[in-house]
């Protein structure tokens, strides 16, 4: 019986250490260069329907803009909890509707296109404008493998997926860095994108950058449940396997 037992004992071993796998520094890499010269690409976020816009407006003349800059006098938990009493909200038909300014076409227009749209505008109603548009319902979700799930508000347009990933204090070891799901409302549609965090080529792709109401899934590796996570856990595993077996060898 008891040899039985130990052979059982040490083909269970065997087992566990041929299927353990560890994750190496190399698994766990951004962007995998290896000496390759990698050039970023430029990026200015495409205004979308359904995006809440904050306009602001500066002038020599300001008693006559201060109704653009609501934020200015709002109450800062008021406007996180309900930020369409402050913004502008760039409807169906691609058309935002602006105090005195009256519809201007948003849609398809990069932020500062539309900066210089509507500042030339105001230019008749004020003095010497300086525009600043931005997005105020600019919210995206992650999920899975990171150490901090959650939504998080945007504040600047260009972010990419690598500022989401910092701003969830960065991916589990377990996750996998080749298969990154985005999941993006693509007018009244939504896509499904996959990026691979290790291709020296992401930096070129401007799918990397966010959009509002993304939500990003980082899968799990799929050895994950009978791996360990470094050579040191892997050699502790195996010696108290071994020594495990010779006291059952040796009673």
């Amino acid at each position: 019986m008891k040899q039985i037992l130990k052979i059982r004992f040490l083909s269970f071993f065997v087992s566990i250490f041929f299927l353990s796998s560890c994750i190496t520094n190399r698994n766990l890499e951004y962007i995998n260069t290896d000496n390759v010269k990698v050039e970023s690409t430029t990026y200015d976020y495409i205004i979308q329907k359904e995006d809440l816009l904050s306009v602001q407006i500066s002038s020599t003349t300001k008693s006559e803009y201060d109704f653009f800059n609501l934020q200015e006098t709002s109450n800062p938990q008021l406007m996180n909890q309900n930020p369409y009493l402050y913004g502008y909200l760039v409807k169906s038909d691609g058309i935002v509707t602006l105090p005195m300014i009256g519809s201007v076409k948003a849609e398809g227009l990069s932020l500062s296109e539309i900066e210089n749209e509507i500042s030339q505008i105001s230019s008749t109603y004020f003095k010497d404008p300086i525009v600043k548009v931005n997005i105020l319902n600019f919210k995206v979700s992650v999920l899975g493998e990171v150490n901090t799930p959650g939504e998080y508000n945007i504040i600047r347009s260009n972010q990419n997926i690598l500022h989401l990933i910092g701003k969830s204090n960065d991916l589990t070891e377990f996750a996998n860095r080749k298969r990154i799901k985005v999941i993006r409302r693509d007018g009244v549609e939504s896509r499904v994108i996959y990026l691979d965090l290790t291709d020296p080529r992401l930096l070129n792709n401007k799918d990397i950058y966010l959009h509002p109401q993304d939500i990003v899934y980082v899968e799990p590796l799929k050895k994950k449940f009978y791996s360990v996570k470094n050579l040191s856990s892997a050699v502790s595993v195996g010696i108290s396997s071994i020594t495990l077996y010779f006291l059952l060898n040796n009673r």
